[in-house]
């Protein structure tokens, strides 16, 4: 199924599952996604504006030049999906126990974040084994106790980005991003 130019409602998509759909540059603002589901759906140019995300998930999708900032992902589960060019600063990524409380690991692996604008973006109990964000804008973003194994930073901007308890192995890096690391933990190049 193919939607365009679509400006959705919440009776719309609250509870459905949708497979193989293609959204172009569609509207889902200040929407309650709860118990909604998305498998193989491509949403170019949509908006997510003011969602919240209740039992949700999206997997094996791609949203190329989407909005999704200021999202909670806390309550969605997503598998293998391409946020590559998409917008997302000030999101929230980990996952609660039981909806509340506790963290647990919140497993990013598979997903893509090439070009993403993750500004202020904040990953907490993460597994990004691997993960691609190459190019991406991670200015002011925050990795909390995240396992970054083999996790790709080529050419991103992570000034100011802090990696606090996060593991770090065979994690790439160009020489920008070893200067700019270095800079935010005050070290001055001579």
């Amino acid at each position: 199924m193919v939607y365009k130019n679509k400006i959705f409602s919440e009776s719309e998509i609250k509870g459905q599952d949708f497979s193989d759909s293609s959204f172009l540059s569609c509207k889902f603002i200040n929407i309650n996604f709860k118990f909604t589901g998305f498998k193989r759906c491509e949403f170019y140019t949509c908006d997510f504006s003011g969602s919240l995300f209740n039992a949700a998930s999206f997997s094996d999708c791609k949203f190329p030049e989407s909005k999704l900032s200021n999202i909670d992902f806390s309550d969605l589960k997503i598998k293998n999906c391409d946020f590559t060019q998409s917008i997302m600063t000030n999101c929230i990524f980990q996952q609660l126990k039981n909806g509340r409380g506790e963290r647990k690991k919140f497993d990013l692996k598979g997903c893509l974040f090439v070009t993403t604008k993750l500004n202020g973006s904040v990953f907490v109990f993460c597994d990004l084994t691997k993960v691609d964000f190459q190019k991406a804008d991670l200015e002011g973003a925050v990795f909390e106790k995240c396992n970054l194994s083999e996790t790709d930073f080529s050419q991103a901007n992570i000034n100011g980005t802090g990696f606090e308890e996060s593991f770090i192995k065979k994690t790439y890096l160009n020489i920008d991003g070893f200067v700019q690391l270095g800079n935010s933990k005050g070290f001055v190049l001579k």
